[in-house]
C-alpha cells in the first residue's frame, strides 16, 4: 500500500532572505559598518529616516528650507488638481489646502524669528 506523503513545510526562516524594506537594509548596513570601523556599538536610531539633516544647519535655515519645500509641494498639488475631476480633484485640492496652511504657519514662524533677532 502506498501512503501519500505531504509536501515538506515551506521554510519560514527569514535569516537568508533580504527584507523588502530597503531603508531597513541600509540602516543595518550602516550599523554594521559603524561597528566594524569604530569598534563601538552604535545607538539604536529612534526611527528610520530616508533623509538626514546635518547637525550644522541652523533653525532659521531649516525653517526657510521647509517653507521652500512646502511651496513646491503646494504648486505640485495645485497643478495636479487642475487636471482632475470629481472626487479626485477634491482630494488633491484638500491636500493643497493643508499644504497652504502648513506653509502659512512656517512663514509666520520665520517672521517671528526675524522679530526676535531684530
Amino acid at each position: 500500500m502506498k501512503r501519500s506523503v505531504p509536501d515538506p513545510p515551506l521554510e519560514t526562516s527569514t535569516q537568508d532572505k533580504p527584507t523588502d524594506d530597503p531603508l531597513r537594509d541600509r540602516s543595518a548596513l550602516y550599523r554594521a559598518i559603524d561597528f566594524y570601523l569604530t569598534g563601538e556599538q552604535p545607538s539604536a536610531p529612534d526611527e528610520l529616516r530616508f533623509y538626514n539633516v546635518s547637525e550644522d544647519v541652523s533653525f532659521e535655515d531649516t525653517q526657510l528650507y521647509v517653507a521652500d519645500l512646502l511651496r513646491c509641494a503646494s504648486v505640485t498639488a495645485y497643478q495636479c488638481g487642475d487636471h482632475l475631476k470629481g472626487a479626485d480633484r477634491a482630494m488633491v485640492f484638500s491636500v493643497w489646502h493643508l499644504l497652504e496652511i502648513a506653509k502659512a504657519m512656517v512663514d509666520r514662524s520665520i517672521d517671528c524669528l526675524g522679530m526676535k533677532q531684530g
